[in-house]
């Protein structure tokens, strides 16, 4: 196998795309093609401003009765699913309020927490919008600017499927007998769906893994196995720098600092993302944290001949030079 220091190397020389391919979004429209016609979406939001302006007339001319029917039918409204990227619902967090503690209060406490919000929205911002002109693609624009919560297991996804095409078959549910004895070349999800199986395969070769112990018994994202090689895999998507990036960081590097008995057990850190080709660049390399992050990989993957941190290109390289 290709040297760890040389692997490193080379995904240096490799860097990370601008924009992967494994990372883009369905994108689906809330809204219509077509202008002329609606959505479910579109005409419940429809509805809900009316239902604001009603209110509003109500308010003005004493119509308490008028002013709760329109409160009860907003408080309908506010149900429909993407309902929360709509320009009313949006504006909840200027009034601290969240969508998602709102859904889970008692209807009695909605009915009161929403006629302020209306006030404060009435007060604040529907009548610029007015002036402005209410749109449909506010809804649109709204679930763009939040599909990176979308990504779900898009990370673990491009691993497996980097896996697939290298011919190695997905375990997750074998029998442990199996995954031994059969086939030479497999993966297992170890933190889903072959949670289980990796327990069993630390048990039966005798695998320490102790840093689970020290990250709260967190569990790796794969385990490869190819022949009689074990590859325990921790994989991190990242972008940019701070926050909870620098402890996913801390993690990926602590991850190959890992010692096992068993000579055949490797740790591998793979980091995609264009946060990896900062150590590509020299202007971050002078001083700082990108530094003291870079000098730490490099450490460990000195003290750690059987550990690797790897790039997307780095990891298709190992698996490229294993199948030789």
């Amino acid at each position: 196998m290709k040297n760890n220091i040389k692997l490193l190397e080379f995904s240096l020389q490799n860097a990370e795309p601008i924009i992967d391919e494994f990372y883009l979004k369905a994108g689906n429209l809330l809204i219509a093609k077509d202008p002329q016609e609606r959505t479910t979406l579109m005409q419940k939001n429809l509805e809900l401003l009316e239902c604001i302006a009603t209110y509003n007339f109500s308010i003005k001319k004493d119509e308490k009765k008028l002013a709760n029917k329109a409160l009860k039918k907003i408080l309908e409204i506010i149900k429909t699913k993407n309902i929360n990227y709509s320009e009313f619902v949006s504006f909840w967090p200027v009034v601290d309020i969240s969508y998602s503690l709102f859904k889970k209060m008692t209807e009695e406490d909605k009915i009161k927490i929403i006629e302020k919000i209306v006030k404060k929205y009435l007060e604040m911002r529907h009548t610029l919008y007015l002036s402005y002109g209410y749109s449909p693609t506010t809804l649109q624009v709204g679930k763009d600017a939040k599909a990176h919560k979308e990504s779900g297991n898009l990370g673990g996804k491009k691993v497996a499927k980097i896996l697939d095409t290298f011919g190695y078959k997905n375990a997750n549910t074998e029998p442990l007998e199996t995954f031994i004895s059969k086939g030479r070349k497999k993966y297992i999800e170890a933190d889903k769906k072959g949670k289980k199986l990796f327990k069993q395969l630390l048990e039966k070769e005798k695998i320490a893994f102790a840093w689970s112990e020290q990250k709260e018994n967190k569990f790796p994202d794969f385990l490869i196995r190819h022949k009689d090689l074990i590859f325990i895999v921790e994989h991190k998507h990242m972008k940019e720098a701070g926050g909870g990036q620098d402890k996913q960081m801390s993690e990926i590097i602590s991850f190959i600092r890992s010692k096992e008995k068993n000579s055949m057990v490797y740790y591998l850190s793979f980091l995609d993302g264009i946060y990896f080709n900062l150590f590509t660049q020299k202007k971050y390399l002078k001083k700082g944290k990108i530094l003291n992050q870079f000098s730490a990989i490099k450490k460990a993957l000195k003290d750690n001949p059987k550990n690797y941190f790897v790039n997307t290109a780095g990891f298709k390289m190992l698996l490229e030079n294993l199948n030789k």
